[in-house]
């Protein structure tokens, strides 16, 4: 019989107990600016060229970091803004999506809000400095003298330039494939929004160059072309969101990178300028912050009669125990 009552009076203290733990309610919260941001692509993106760029990507004034730091402050009351840049210096759009199909980005991508890409730009502007650098052999120690040299040879020039124009409408003809293979993988593993940005002309401006700027023009313009037209799908539905980057610098190349120095990168002005057309795109959405508070669903005098519950059969347990004690301590004696 007293066993009986013991494990009568454990379980009710143990029951009693669970009734005391309440279960967590999730609050969304609408905001406009994405909780969690996700940056992949290539070295624009990485904030290559700036001061205090390093591989860690975090210690410049890219346009990720100028976006973290402007959400991480608005959303300072939900928690701040979670910056992840994942972007490869020298990554074409095949390597990109080479990345995204591996797995290594996976728990970024479910955890996003907004994942934004900069791709492109190596897979027509690589073709074109290395043609500028192995077969014409400018530098940034290239006078504008050295160039009028080198260019002197008209005929030589066009068949050159022939041979690269073919090469970069092969591969733009690569690129849109890929680019939405890039995209479709993405939504497999994301609900984030995605922004694409469009790449802009570093050369549109830049006289020293000029013998040049007509096909980098034409190239970029076909780049930037795949990437507005692949925004929607065949029926008109948004596949992602296009900051146009090359609109916002256009005409201002030579002022928004350091091509001067035969870097096609942007400057510190470059990147204030990308973040602020990317800032634009963002704000066209809403996004969702979950807070986890405890349920407060239940009344107070629920919990007071919980309460007076469990230490009552409390009570009667530690009766019935210390009963027993005194018992055995008779049949002792």
């Amino acid at each position: 019989m007293l066993r009986r009552l013991t494990a009568f009076f454990t379980a009710a203290v143990m029951a009693c107990a669970a009734s005391l733990t309440y279960s967590a309610e999730v609050i969304k919260h609408e905001v406009n600016v994405p909780p969690d941001i996700l940056v992949l692509g290539d070295s624009i993106a990485a904030g290559y060229g700036l001061e205090g760029y390093s591989e860690d990507r975090y210690s410049c004034a890219s346009y990720a970091n100028l976006l973290h730091d402007q959400y991480d402050t608005e959303l300072k009351e939900y928690g701040g803004c979670k910056l992840v840049n994942s972007s490869v210096v020298g990554d074409t759009s095949q390597q990109l999506l080479e990345h995204i199909k591996t797995g290594e980005y996976d728990a970024d991508l479910a955890d996003s809000d907004a994942v934004i890409i900069s791709i492109g730009g190596n897979d027509i502007l690589g073709l074109f400095l290395d043609f500028l650098m192995n077969d014409l052999g400018i530098t940034p120690d290239t006078t504008m003298s050295d160039i009028m040299d080198k260019t002197k040879d008209i005929m030589g020039i066009a068949m050159d330039m022939k041979d690269l124009s073919d090469d970069m409408d092969k591969a733009l003809k690569e690129f849109s494939g890929t680019l939405d293979d890039i995209i479709d993988t993405i939504k497999t593993k994301s609900d984030g929004e995605i922004i694409v940005q469009t790449l802009y002309d570093p050369l549109d401006n830049f006289t020293a160059a000029a013998i040049f700027q007509s096909m980098s023009k034409e190239k970029i313009s076909k780049l930037n072309s795949i990437i507005k037209d692949h925004a929607t799908d065949e029926n008109g539905n948004e596949r992602y969101m296009v900051a146009d980057v090359y609109s916002e610098f256009s005409g201002h190349g030579k002022e928004l990178t350091n091509i001067n120095d035969f870097d096609i990168h942007p400057n510190k002005d470059g990147h204030a300028l990308i973040a602020s057309c990317i800032d634009k795109v963002i704000r066209t959405k809403k996004y969702t912050y979950e807070e986890t508070v405890p349920d407060s669903s239940e009344s107070g005098d629920k919990k007071k009669n919980a309460i007076l519950i469990t230490a009552t059969a409390a009570g009667g347990l530690i009766v019935i125990i210390a009963a027993a004690a005194l018992i055995r301590h008779r049949k002792k004696g």
